[in-house]
């Protein structure tokens, strides 16, 4: 179980630095061709849209996954770190 928790950790990190870069990397390219553009304003008026989506979906996966692969990755450790058998009562309780 610990090394599923590792395995999710791992995944979750490389998600969020591919994300990030991909955010950079299609927020720079919009900013480039805003720049180059002679036709800002159709420019603007076509790819804004696109350009959203894009953000929403980089944001979810940089965001969103990362936190669930958290969230299991903490179940996991506790479901792994639980006593298999419970331990038998004391006769000093049954008095």
């Amino acid at each position: 179980m610990a090394a599923f928790a590792d395995t999710l950790g791992s995944l979750a990190e490389t998600l969020f630095r591919l994300s990030a870069v991909a955010f950079l990397l299609v927020n720079g390219a919009a900013a480039g061709a805003f720049a180059l553009s002679v036709d800002r304003r159709g420019l603007v008026n076509r790819w804004t849209a696109r350009l959203v989506a894009a953000n929403l979906l980089l944001l979810g996966t940089g965001l969103a996954v990362p936190s669930v692969a958290g969230a299991v990755k903490l179940v996991a450790e506790a479901v792994s770190s639980r006593p298999a058998v419970l331990p038998r009562r004391s006769a000093a309780l049954d008095r």
